[in-house]
C-alpha cells in the first residue's frame, strides 16, 4: 500500500475560513460542511449562510454539531497539533480562572480520554495469549491475590517502539520472533 501524503489530505482537514487545521470541528447539518467552531460562530453572528455553499442557515438556532470523528482524524494525521492545543488551551485558562470554572475538561485542554501520539513518542506493550474458550480462567486470573499479579508482571516481557511503527512491521516481527 502507498502511503498517502499530508499534502494530499490537507483540503480536507482545513478550514475554508481561517485556512488551518480544524479545531473544534464543527459541522453544519443541513449542508455537511465543516468549519473550525470559533470560526463558524463568528461567521454566523454576521451572515446566516454556509460559506461554502451559499445554503441559508437559521440564524436564530443554527443547526451545527461538533464532529468528533473529523476532529480525531485532524488531531492523528497531524504530528503535534493535539498537544499544542491542549497546551494552547490551559495557558489561556490559566489566565482566566472565572470562565476556567465552568469549561468542560477537553475544553481547559486537560483532556484524558483522548489518547493521541506524536510521531516522536515511545510507547511499551505486551502481548499475551488468552483462553477465551475458558471463561472461569479469565475471572479467576482478574482474583488472583497481589502478590501473583507483581510476581506475573515482574516476568512479563514488553516491546517498546516508535509509536508510529506500521503494523505490517510489527506483523512480520512477531511472525519472525514466534
Amino acid at each position: 500500500p502507498q502511503r498517502t501524503l499530508l499534502g494530499e489530505v490537507n483540503e480536507h482537514i482545513t478550514c475554508p475560513l481561517c485556512r488551518g487545521y480544524y479545531i473544534d470541528a464543527t459541522t453544519i447539518v443541513e449542508c455537511l460542511h465543516s468549519f473550525c467552531r470559533s470560526c463558524i460562530i463568528k461567521h454566523l453572528q454576521v451572515k446566516s449562510y454556509c460559506p461554502v455553499c451559499e445554503m441559508m442557515i437559521n440564524s436564530a438556532k443554527p443547526n451545527i454539531k461538533l464532529d468528533k470523528a473529523l476532529q480525531d482524524i485532524v488531531y492523528k494525521l497531524v504530528p503535534g497539533l493535539f498537544q499544542r492545543e491542549m497546551e494552547r488551551r490551559q495557558q489561556f485558562y490559566a489566565s482566566r480562572p472565572g470562565p476556567a470554572a465552568s469549561a468542560t475538561p477537553e475544553q481547559r485542554g486537560e483532556d484524558t480520554e483522548r489518547i493521541i501520539f506524536s510521531p516522536e513518542d515511545v510507547i511499551s506493550f505486551s502481548l499475551e495469549y488468552a483462553d477465551v474458550t475458558d471463561a472461569d480462567s479469565i475471572s479467576s486470573k482478574s482474583s488472583d491475590s497481589n502478590e501473583s499479579q507483581t510476581q506475573s508482571a515482574g516476568s512479563r516481557r514488553y516491546l517498546q517502539c516508535p509509536a508510529v511503527v506500521n503494523i505490517s512491521h510489527l506483523k512480520k516481527f512477531l511472525s519472525m520472533k514466534f
